[in-house]
């Protein structure tokens, strides 16, 4: 597996994309149905609209989402440290942030299992 930036091959790639399947690790940001993308194209417009909603963008959103709720845990235990976030962090367990579920423990750093996959069309877009 490798990290690619789906719109960023489609664009390389042109007409010559048409077909390719992408794996995804968050859900679709072009597809409001899910409160998360819905969330997240509201923060886009709050911001003027200068961010492009795309795969990258939104797991940067996701994971500011998840980062902020460690935070949050590890403010509740006094004095924020690295040694507070970690526990922070991993004392998230499984929850649901935003209608996406994440989960995290002292063994299991990993977050989430989510996985789809788009295509990419011979136009540029990206296809979910």
């Amino acid at each position: 597996v490798s990290f690619v930036g789906t719109q960023a091959l489609a664009d390389e790639l042109g007409k010559d994309g048409a077909g390719v399947v992408v794996s995804q690790v968050v859900p679709s940001p072009y597809q409001p149905s899910r409160q998360i993308t819905r969330e997240f194209l509201d923060a886009i417009k709050k911001a003027g609209d200068k961010v492009q909603p795309n795969y990258s963008s939104m797991e940067g959103f996701l994971a500011a989402r998840i980062f902020t709720e460690g935070l949050r845990q590890a403010a509740a235990s006094g004095k924020i440290s690295r040694d507070s976030f970690i526990s922070g962090m991993e004392g998230l367990g499984s929850q649901v942030i935003s209608g996406f579920p994440v989960s995290f423990g002292p063994n299991d750093h990993t977050a989430s299992s989510f996985v789809e996959m788009s295509m990419l069309t011979g136009d540029g877009r990206v296809r979910t």
